[in-house]
């Protein structure tokens, strides 16, 4: 019986790559210098590429943060720091 389980991220993506981390959360006036702070630490290194919208509301914020990754271990640091950051609602 062939196994059910999906792929793993790192079994569909080959690296060195650029990845995109996007943060949504409550606004506030430096959560994008914080989250692109949180990133560059995690990987010590600087990011490819920062961007961000409002929401219509202007209650959430969305921060697209692209960096070059050179593992999946990578990866997962940068999210666990992204993690630290408060207000979070959602992380992709």
């Amino acid at each position: 019986m062939a196994d059910a389980t999906p792929p793993g991220l790192d079994a569909l993506m080959e690296f060195p790559a650029d990845f995109t981390f996007r943060v949504i959360a409550a606004h506030s006036e430096t959560l994008i210098q914080d989250a692109e702070g949180h990133v560059q630490r995690a990987l010590s290194r600087d990011v490819v590429a920062v961007s961000h919208a409002a929401s219509r509301g202007g209650k959430w914020t969305s921060v697209r943060i692209t960096a070059r990754v050179e593992s999946i271990e990578e990866v997962y640091a940068a999210y666990e720091a992204l993690r630290a950051l408060p207000r979070i609602k959602l992380l992709l």
